[in-house]
């Protein structure tokens, strides 16, 4: 059996130690509930919230997220166009805005994939 890359599990937000099982309960980054996040892998049983507060260090790779789409745009936006500071800091704020349900998952399942590693027997187990 091929082994899924970290990187394709997490753009795919699948569970990092057997890198099948869904952690969220709905696939559409921006359904209404798009936060709801599974108390366990179907797959492997690894629960993810480890303890209280874990995920309180996502917010940190959020704010990291953010600054490096931020920074690519304003630097590109004050080069091709005459606008101010503050019409900048809008559209930037528009941008991440719409872009927050994304931010909100990936920064969670980076956040997952930094604390838990692959573990290929877990892969391996049928369900």
């Amino acid at each position: 059996m091929e082994e899924v890359s970290a990187i394709k599990s997490i753009l795919t937000c699948k569970c990092p130690r057997c890198r099948k099982g869904k952690v969220f309960k709905y696939g559409n980054h921006y359904h209404r509930k798009f936060g709801q996040i599974e108390k366990k892998c179907s797959h492997c049983g690894l629960v993810y919230e480890m303890e209280q507060g874990f995920w309180y260090g996502a917010m940190y790779v959020s704010y990291g997220l953010g600054v490096i789409i931020a920074i690519p745009v304003m630097l590109i936006i004050s080069y091709l166009t005459m606008l101010e500071i503050y019409e900048i800091t809008f559209i930037i704020f528009l941008i991440l805005l719409l872009l927050m349900p994304l931010l909100f998952r990936y920064s969670r399942i980076i956040w997952l994939h930094i604390f838990i590693r692959y573990d290929e027997e877990k892969a391996l187990l049928e369900k």
